[in-house]
């Protein structure tokens, strides 16, 4: 991945830019991460709401709740214009729960993005928050940037261009140092890059770790206190997937991470066809359980051949116990 990193001392946060990036593009200076782990980890101390033991999760750089702003998204031909914003929100992982996220478009994960291959996509990205630098790294981006790098502050806007050339499902994330912080906190959705005349998949499913507090030392020491499917301890247990016997059900999937593998497993079936990140040139049959890295997704097809209730879960037990479960309701 190619972006610009920032160092984020006094000096830099008093700069706070925004920078916008495409995975594979680069903006600006090179890539300037350090062997041990990258100056922003380094620096967590001088960034706002934090300290150097952990996260206040209290803290917020701007409102606190901003109430969610839905993408935006306009076609004109194969030009596709998108509007997001980086907001502030408190979102409910489990019962009981308050998560002071940072979001796209107020919602965790962020909103699924879809475009044909061979779109021109013009996305901006609108930073509502007043204090903290946000941005936007597309995986299935793999353009240079057209036109010149405008560097904002918060509270201002970014604009990125790309062409869709894959097909694929991939991830997108804020990029922004520290960028295991920004992801940590919910800054990542999937985007669905479909080939000509493919239909959208029947389900996007996203898993992500969310961590205690907003604790930095959790984050950097893998311990999760819940492992998600799109944002909620046991969504899809309370709100089932619907599938139908004998036909084919596609499933995006997306691992945002940011630490862990995820293992993809459906109880009582084998996942009939899938394609490592969503490419349609790789296919793998009768899978039992597929592995997907933090950052990779993968587009699954599985066939139910008898009505019931399916569970899929990821294999991983840990994660499981944390919440990677749900449920797929099959009917006649």
């Amino acid at each position: 991945m190619k972006v610009k990193r920032m160092r984020l001392g006094a000096a830099a946060i008093g700069a706070a830019a925004l920078l916008v990036a495409g995975c594979g593009v680069q903006a600006g200076s090179p890539n300037t991460r350090n062997a041990t782990g990258g100056a922003g980890l380094n620096a967590m101390g001088n960034m706002p709401g934090m300290n150097r033991v952990g996260m206040n999760s209290t803290a917020s750089t701007s409102s606190p709740n901003t109430p969610p702003i839905p993408v935006k998204v306009i076609r004109h031909g194969r030009d596709v214009e998108i509007q997001m914003t980086a907001q502030d929100t408190v979102v409910h992982p489990a019962s009981g729960v308050n998560f002071n996220a940072w979001t796209f478009d107020g919602t965790l994960p962020g909103p699924v993005l879809y475009v044909q291959q061979a779109d021109h996509v013009t996305l901006t990205l609108h930073n509502l928050d007043s204090a903290m630098p946000h941005s936007i790294d597309l995986h299935a981006a793999t353009d240079a940037p057209a036109g010149t790098w405008t560097e904002v502050a918060p509270g201002q806007t970014g604009v990125v261009h790309f062409t869709a050339a894959k097909p694929g499902v991939y991830l997108y994330h804020c990029a922004t140092e520290p960028m295991l912080v920004h992801m940590a906190r919910g800054m990542y959705g999937a985007i669905v890059v479909l080939a000509s005349g493919e239909a959208k998949p029947d389900a996007v499913i996203v898993q992500s770790e969310l961590y205690p507090g907003n604790d930095t030392n959790a984050m950097l020491n893998d311990q999760p206190q819940y492992v998600v499917f799109d944002g909620e301890v046991n969504r899809y247990v309370d709100h089932p997937l619907r599938a139908k016997v004998g036909q084919p059900f596609r499933i995006a999937f997306v691992n945002a991470g940011p630490n862990e593998f995820s293992a993809f497993h459906i109880v009582g079936t084998v996942l009939a066809d899938v394609q490592p990140s969503g490419s349609p040139e790789d296919h793998l049959r009768d899978v039992q359980t597929y592995t997907v890295a933090p950052g990779d997704g993968a587009l699954i097809t599985v066939v139910f051949h008898k009505a019931g209730t399916y569970t899929f879960v990821s294999h991983s037990m840990a994660q499981m116990e944390k919440g990677a479960m749900g449920k797929i309701v099959v009917s006649p």
